[in-house]
Order: structure tokens, then sequence, then C-alpha cells
């Protein structure tokens, strides 16, 4: 397949590392509050999130708009004093989930890499959507249940004191996982991509 006319091979490759430069920044602007969640953590001067019902103080409304019930669903906390495994737990949740991004951005960047240097379907770009797949699903679980087990022992540790407002439990979103399941999927469209272009060579 041809290029149109007006687009030269410099203005190609030129698009090219610009959606590589793209990536990179991207890759390092999500993984960025990860890091920063945990050395500041790590070093007690970091917050995080834990689940409340505690009640959101309201009033009769004399006219207009009334609220008839409302409750709290997070509170940010930075903590003074936690257990070491707790403070531990919230570190390597959030050390996980800040490697996941930088190792799926990490695939992207290689994908584009490819496309410059005109191979696209590539053993590389197989094993980097591997290696990006199963980040996702692994790292995903990873970050979530160990975030989430944090989350719980710094309740309970933290409940004495806040008058028992915070939730020994914690939520979790599967996307990651779901994304990872349809990148390796996607790694298996790539190899046999491969196996077809290997089995074409030569023919036209």
């Amino acid at each position: 397949m041809s290029n149109p006319s007006w687009v030269s091979p410099r203005m190609e490759r030129g698009i090219v590392w610009l959606f590589v430069a793209a990536g990179a920044v991207m890759g390092l602007t999500l993984a960025l509050p990860g890091v920063r969640a945990a050395i500041g953590i790590a070093t007690g001067d970091g917050g995080f999130s834990l689940l409340t019902d505690a009640e959101v103080e309201h009033s009769a409304a004399a006219g207009g708009a009334g609220i008839a019930s409302a409750r709290y669903e997070s509170a940010w906390v930075v903590a003074t004093v936690l257990s070491t495994g707790a403070r531990t737990l919230l570190v390597l949740g959030a050390s996980f989930g800040a490697l996941t991004v930088l190792i799926t951005v990490g695939a992207v960047v290689l994908f584009f890499l490819l496309l410059l240097w005109r191979r696209p379907f590539h053993r590389a770009l197989v094993l980097a959507t591997q290696v990006a797949g199963c980040a996702l699903l692994v790292g995903g679980i990873l970050s979530a249940g160990l975030s989430g087990l944090g989350r719980m022992m710094a309740a309970d540790e933290l409940n004495p004191a806040a008058g028992e407002v915070f939730v020994v439990g914690t939520s979790f979103d599967l996307v990651w996982a779901l994304v990872g399941l349809g990148v390796l999927a996607l790694s298996l469209v790539f190899s046999r991509g491969i196996r077809l272009q290997r089995d074409t060579e030569g023919l036209v």
C-alpha cells in the first residue's frame, strides 16, 4: 500500500517519532503518581484513600434543593504512624501499579519503533505484548490486592483515633485484568501475522 503523494518518508518518520515521544511522555505521566505515592507512603509524608461510611452533616432546607441523606465514600488520609506491614503493603501496591504502567507503555513504544523500522510483525512485538498483557493481568491484580490489604490494615489501625469511621474493606476495578486479557489475545494476532508473513515471503 503506497502512501499519499503529499506524505514524504521524512514526514512519515516524523509522525511515528511523534507517537513514540507522546507514548513515553504519557507513560511517565501515568506512572509518576504511583511512584510518588510509593515514595510518600514509605517516607511517611504521603497519603492514601480509605473507605468510609461517615455521614455528611446537613440540615433541613428552608426552600429549594435539600439533602435527605448523605454519606462520604472515601477519605484521603496521611497517617503519622502505621505498622510496618500496612505501610509495606501500601508501598508495594503503588509500586506494582506504576511498574505495570511502565511495562505497558514500553510495549506500545516498541510497537511504534517497529513501525518506524518497517517491521510491524516481529517476534519482539509478540514478546512485548505478552509481557504487557501479563503485567496488566498479574500486576493489576497484585497492585489491587496488596493495596487493598494495606488499606484494610490501615483502616483497622486508624479507626480508634478516628471514631471508627473507616470501613475495614477495599474496592478494586477489574478493567486492568480485562485489558490484560485483550493484550494477550492481541499477541496471538501478531504471532499469526508473523507466520503468515513468513509463509508468503517470496510469493510476491
